[in-house]
């Protein structure tokens, strides 16, 4: 086995390896609920019946008149 002194020596290759990162979207889902409930609230509503008497009159008869705004009824009398 002669070497001639021009000859190579090859070595067994070195391996780097080269760790390449490319971004991938991936979806994420956040799932939203929306409930809607109903509350009620008692709100008053005032009503005021109203009873007009006339003792003058010889008949005696009772007006009953009811109304729910709120206001007093106001009866005009001819007598003054």
């Amino acid at each position: 086995m002669s070497h001639c002194p021009n000859e190579p020596i090859v070595c067994p290759p070195i391996q780097f390896v080269n760790h390449q990162f490319f971004p991938q979207v991936v979806p994420v889902v956040h799932p939203i609920e929306i409930i809607n409930q109903a509350h009620i609230i008692p709100v008053p509503h005032h009503v005021f019946p109203v009873t007009v008497k006339d003792p003058s009159d010889p008949c005696c008869h009772t007006l009953s008149h009811t109304r729910s705004n709120g206001k007093r009824q106001v009866r005009s009398s001819s007598k003054r």
